[in-house]
């Protein structure tokens, strides 16, 4: 048990302002989380927090109120906190993109072959893989496809997918438009498809 334990639960139970709270607590900024705890030990009367959760799960009124009531009078410096938070956390991100890019570039321009032909290399082996498994596949798992085609998108630049569902829904796309573009050849020779209007 600890402070980030208290803050889920402010989050997911308390107020508005308790949510900030909360926010403070669940963060990575060592200053965030020490404002946090002060709030809530004044409002359970314990710095512990194993003891702080205990009483706040208890929904005393006299304790909550008196914590919403903290929140409120310093939610100018909570939200300062909150603002420290967020930019740590996007510095950390850019930092770690650009490293990222660095690596790549300084495999790129290396002078041994080895370590500048590896990572395209890799990559352009999933890529036929990929696209092998699709033309070879009647239904093709989007999973399998996503993994053969997470190198050469990641090689080339595609750092940050969005959420599954959306992932899964643009590989179901891809399946699908592979598999009507090699329609035509399969079966021995060109086929018309039915939507096609037919023959002149």
């Amino acid at each position: 048990m600890d402070w980030s334990d208290v803050g889920g639960w402010l989050k997911d139970n308390g107020a508005a302002s308790l949510g900030l709270v909360g926010s403070l607590l669940t963060g990575n900024v060592p200053g965030a989380i020490a404002a946090g705890a002060s709030l809530v030990a004044s409002a359970t009367g314990t710095d512990d927090p194993e003891q702080a959760m205990a009483a706040l799960k208890k929904q005393d009124p006299t304790t909550m109120l008196k914590l919403e009531q903290l929140a409120n009078e310093n939610e100018a410096n909570i939200r300062a906190h909150i603002e420290a938070m967020t930019k740590a956390k996007l510095e950390d991100e850019q930092a770690a993109h650009e490293q990222t890019q660095l690596t790549v570039r300084n495999g790129d321009n290396a002078e041994d072959r080895f370590v500048r032909w590896t990572r395209p290399g890799q990559s352009w082996v999933s890529l036929i893989a990929a696209i092998a498994y699709v033309f070879t596949h009647d239904a093709a798992d989007v999973y399998v496809l996503g993994t053969l085609l997470a190198l050469p998108f990641s090689y080339a630049g595609l750092r940050q997918i969005g959420k599954n569902a959306q992932v899964k829904a643009g590989l179901g796309k891809v399946v699908d438009v592979a598999r009507n573009a090699a329609r035509p050849y399969s079966s021995g020779g060109y086929q018309p498809r039915a939507d096609s209007g037919g023959s002149k």
